[in-house]
């Protein structure tokens, strides 16, 4: 047994003696671009460190769960991947995080379910990202890079922070959820006071629909509607937006996934956005999946291209507790780059995780 199932052995004995999930996953990225012009080549790294314990009712549907996450993003060479997109031009980054910043705590918050599940709320330090807008292939660490696909691009989310969010679930195939995050989050700063003195917050709500379809699998189609107020010590302005998604499985091996999303773009710089794809597993090997997908997004500047991009990638799962990915952005009309019509970015990224 090599030592890294032997330390995921052990997290699961740890979680079946104690009810307290850990976890570790470190996840490195390179990406090269083909023109642009500024820096073309990035790299770097994110060390995750994860826990959940379920405190109350394990093994029944109305669990109470402390969950933390920790997080240390590093660069690697001259630049680190968040940084790429600006360099060669595009509106949108070539993939979302993979900057460069100090060990933080991500997310510290406790998960309540209540009434069989059809209640549920979540209040503490949560990464907003988490609580509206996704879709389920929606990860630079497992799928899509171009944050088109990989984040929501017309959301103003802000940084990690205090948030309260709730969701209601009257039968099992619908909710519906709300919640407030602190504006002025931020990964590196706490700012609990702030949260209560500023009150300057994004507020969303999100209504969904998750039927499982005869012959097709489990679906999620939502509407979610977000305000962000402005940030007066920051001199950043309001924002506003909704968001239109969905994704559906289509048997065991398939899920293909379409949004769209408006904002003012204020603070986005981007006010229309359109995505699609799908995901399919067991492609050449029983644990890898395949992903191509396309998008069309338009700047909040009435002078600057609507940027276009075809992302296609393949995940091989290398090891029980590694997975190596190949991936290629395909940009036309890069925003920012007036006199490029197409780049290229080729990625590849390694992840392994206990």
């Amino acid at each position: 047994m090599t030592p890294g199932v032997a330390l995921k052995r052990e997290f699961d004995r740890i979680a079946a003696a104690t009810n307290l999930r850990l976890g570790v996953a470190n996840t490195l990225l390179f990406q090269q671009a083909s023109g642009g012009p500024g820096e073309r080549t990035a790299g770097g790294g994110d060390l995750d460190l994860l826990a959940k314990w379920t405190a109350i009712g394990a093994g029944t549907t109305d669990t109470g769960i402390l969950a933390f996450a920790g997080e240390y993003r590093y660069q690697i060479g001259d630049q680190a991947p968040s940084a790429l997109g600006g360099q060669i031009g595009t509106l949108l980054p070539t993939t979302n995080g993979f900057g460069e910043r100090p060990v933080v705590v991500k997310e510290l918050y406790w998960d309540q379910r209540l009434f069989d599940d059809h209640f549920r709320f979540a209040v503490g330090r949560i990464d907003p990202e988490n609580l509206f807008g996704g879709h389920r292939l929606q990860s630079a660490n497992f799928f899509f890079f171009n944050k088109a696909f990989s984040s929501n691009p017309t959301v103003a989310y802000p940084g990690p922070g205090l948030a309260a969010a709730a969701q209601i679930k009257p039968v099992d195939w619908l909710y519906v959820s709300g919640g407030i995050t602190d504006a002025n989050g931020k990964a590196t700063v706490g700012n609990f006071e702030g949260f209560f003195d500023d009150g300057e917050f994004l507020a969303f709500g999100e209504f969904g629909l998750t039927p499982t379809i005869e012959g097709l699998g489990t679906g999620r189609y939502r509407l979610a509607l977000w305000h962000v107020d402005a940030r007066d010590d920051a001199d950043v302005p309001s924002d506003q937006g909704i968001t239109v998604s969905l994704d559906q499985d289509i048997g065991e091996r398939i899920t293909v996934f379409a949004r769209y999303g408006y904002a003012d773009g204020e603070v986005t710089s981007v006010t229309n956005s359109v995505q699609g794809g799908v995901g399919i597993k067991k492609v050449l090997a029983k644990e890898d999946m395949l992903g191509v997908a396309a998008a069309w997004s338009r700047s909040a500047a009435e002078d600057k291209r609507d940027e276009k991009v075809v992302e296609v990638f393949h995940r091989f799962q290398v090891t029980e507790t590694s997975q190596f990915t190949i991936g290629a952005e395909v940009i036309f009309d890069p925003s920012n780059a007036p006199d490029d019509d197409v780049l290229g970015v080729f990625s590849a990224r390694l992840r392994i995780a206990f």
